[in-house]
């Protein structure tokens, strides 16, 4: 009997060695990519920026500047003058989130004060030395680069701790606390690692502040504004 070769199967053709060298090499790499890549550490965020959680502490040379003033003296007439005063400033800073934080201030302000214009002359009253603390709640703006400005707005308070009366014509003062409403608009610039520069304004709305000098009184109504410069650190 006669077989046909058609009908012989043909034999399987081996793959060509270095081509299946090749395509294990590959599976090889791919395996070993994937566990590579993961093992890679994340990028630490900056410890300098600021964001939720961050606590940002200021301290501040300021100007203390009485503005809109008003005054009334009993029995000798005349006005009270405030002068400027020059005075160290420290405030804390916590941000709830990216943009929106919490805003502490504490500091002791010295008020040196005079009656002008009187039926009796001009006198010298005398100095006080208030706690004086504010507290805000502020939106940082989000620019791109190292400037961060904001706005705040909150309350200002402050309580007399002591008196300096300027004797022999004021043997006796007294003042009562203040609380008002107070605006605020500032800048922070990014210097590096966890240090900013610092510039504030801010505004405090007084209520009319009564004073007893003596055995005669003066009722003063006026608004501090505050500006200050100075430097933070972010912890």
């Amino acid at each position: 009997m006669i077989v046909s070769s058609r009908s012989r199967p043909a034999p399987p053709v081996a793959a060509p060695r270095p081509r299946r060298a090749a395509l294990t090499v590959a599976v090889c790499a791919l395996g070993l990519a994937g566990p590579v890549r993961a093992a890679e550490p994340a990028p630490e965020p900056d410890p300098g920026s600021l964001g939720a959680g961050s606590i940002l502490v200021r301290g501040r040379v300021v100007g203390s500047i009485p503005v809109n003033q008003h005054s009334r003296v009993e029995p000798i007439g005349g006005r009270v003058v405030t002068p400027a005063r020059a005075l160290p400033d420290l405030d804390a800073t916590y941000f709830l989130t990216d943009h929106f934080a919490l805003a502490g201030q504490a500091g002791i302000v010295s008020t040196r004060t005079s009656i002008r214009g009187s039926y009796i002359g001009n006198l010298p009253i005398g100095d006080t030395w208030s706690a004086s603390l504010t507290a805000a709640i502020q939106f940082h703006i989000p620019l791109e680069g190292g400037f961060k400005p904001y706005l705040g707005a909150g309350i200002g308070y402050t309580v007399p701790l002591a008196y300096e009366p300027a004797k022999p014509f004021v043997t006796a003062m007294k003042a009562d606390p203040q609380l008002g409403p107070m605006l605020q608009a500032g800048l922070d610039y990014h210097l590096g690692g966890r240090w900013y520069a610092n510039l504030e304004f801010k505004q405090i709305f007084l209520p009319p502040l009564v004073s007893r000098i003596g055995p005669g009184s003066a009722t003063v109504k006026l608004d501090m504004m505050i500006v200050g410069a100075g430097l933070g650190y972010r912890f």
